[in-house]
């Protein structure tokens, strides 16, 4: 039998334990805030405040003792995010270490924080999972078939989640990327609330898969910019979180969106409607460079919204919508190829839309004084099968720079801050960026540690 607290009794919390206490192995507890929510959830099976009409396995409990927390085996948060730190911190002595923490709340708080990174600080415990889905608890207390993605670190955390999901309503997949499934619950809320005002005012399918196919791509940069990974963007937490947010009327920031499409909301009279997709907006604008979110029209017309107080949501389709392919070259070596050498073509592929690598020919690192481990060749067809690169070019003298960006198109130039001025020339031709370099890194370091090993 396992212990399996939830923390919360709130809509989500009630019908997510409702569905675990289906399985007969586990037993299900609620944790409340008030002895009045306890008293009417143990004696008669309800939680009328959420679900008036809806009587409840009679095998879920509830309690709102901390103390009680120390029996778990499993702990699942389903609380709003303002209130995870307060209720964290107050019940963090009660839980155990070896308890599996699965974080079902969405939210981001300042500096760009998940809730998983907050309360893994909080209790120094690293045995913390997290699961998102396109799921609303009016669904899931009625048995709906539902679907979360398991963001977790270790195969023994999927076998205690899976059992406790058997015999249950609730299916899942799963990735590694405990990151990425965080983040992915919280940017759906922005672009849900996007859609929800391009419905209200147009009613177009047309527009509306527009919009969504533009927003599919935003959150697609921004999950890369902040962590995440590129494929977690496909399982249930990515494209059907989005999709159920975006689309359908129980999503409280599709809402606001129709709100805000009609012209029923305003900043300064709804100051109380302070929804997850507003507060994320704030947070996520504070850690983006200006660079990034020149390529997130959506992104910046809802954060030039709600931080300018505007009144009336513009849209203007060419400016939104209608963008010029943004090309980056970029120049090096790429000898012994290392992590500092794939973070700076991750960041500049981040910049644009087609990243073109010149590559040092072996003729030409002889005449600079350089001598290459690796042939030309082989070096041209490692940069190839990195994703963030597009073409690799020749780079034969010093002087060919302003021809390769005439010919190719550039829009940024991007060298390491070690050479920082020393292509200014090419801003008549592009604008030109000196990127800092992986501390703690470089192929000098390598060859050398090579050679002391040798």
């Amino acid at each position: 039998m396992k212990n399996v607290y939830i923390l919360g009794g709130g809509s989500f919390g009630t019908a997510f334990g409702n569905q675990l206490a289906s399985n007969n192995n586990n037993k299900v507890v609620l944790f409340v805030r008030s002895e009045i929510q306890e008293k009417e959830i143990n004696e008669s099976q309800s939680n009328k405040k959420y679900f008036p009409n809806k009587r409840l396995n009679p095998s879920l409990s509830a309690t709102c003792k901390e103390s009680d927390l120390s029996k778990a085996n499993l702990i699942f948060i389903s609380l709003p995010s303002k209130e995870i730190k307060k209720v964290i911190k107050n019940c963090a002595s009660f839980i155990k270490k070896e308890t599996l923490i699965i974080n079902l709340s969405k939210g981001v708080y300042e500096g760009g924080e998940t809730i998983v990174d907050y309360i893994s600080t909080v209790l120094s415990n690293n045995n913390i999972t997290t699961m998102k889905g396109p799921t609303f608890s009016s669904e899931l207390i009625n048995n709906s078939h539902s679907i979360f993605t398991l963001g977790l670190d270790s195969k023994s955390q999927y076998y205690k989640i899976d059992s406790v999901l058997k015999n249950t309503n609730i299916h899942i997949d799963y990735t590694t990327d405990i990151k990425g499934v965080e983040i992915l619950s919280v940017l759906k809320n922005i672009y849900a609330i996007i859609i929800g005002i391009v419905d209200a005012k147009y009613n177009s399918p047309n527009t509306r898969f527009m919009i969504l196919t533009k927003s599919f791509s935003e959150i697609k940069i921004l999950l890369s910019v902040l962590g995440g990974r590129e494929d977690t963007l496909f399982l249930s937490c990515g494209y059907g979180d989005l999709g159920l947010t975006a689309l359908n009327d129980l999503s409280r920031n599709r809402t606001l969106g129709l709100l805000i499409g009609k012209g029923f909301y305003n900043s300064d009279k709804n100051k109380g409607v302070v929804l997850e997709g507003v507060k994320t907006v704030e947070f996520i604008n504070e850690v983006l460079a200006p660079s990034i979110k020149e390529r997130l029209p959506l992104f910046s017309k809802m954060e030039s919204f709600f931080t300018n107080k505007e009144s009336n949501f513009d849209i203007h389709f060419d400016t939104l919508i209608d963008k010029k392919m943004t090309s980056i070259l970029t120049y090096g070596t790429f000898d012994l190829l290392h992590y500092g050498h794939i973070e700076i073509l991750r960041r500049a592929s981040e910049l644009g839309d087609r990243l073109v690598v010149g590559l040092s020919t072996d003729d030409f690192n002889n005449e600079k004084g350089k001598k290459c481990e690796i042939s030309y060749e082989k070096r041209k067809e490692f940069l190839e099968s990195i994703g963030y690169v597009d073409l690799v070019i020749p780079e034969s003298s010093w002087n060919q720079k302003k021809k390769d960006v005439i010919d190719n198109e550039i829009d940024i130039f991007i060298m390491g801050d070690d050479w920082k001025g020393e292509f200014d020339f090419l801003q008549e031709y592009c604008k030109v960026l000196y990127l800092p370099r992986t501390v703690g890194i470089s192929t000098t370091k390598l060859k050398s540690i090579i050679t002391n090993n040798d």
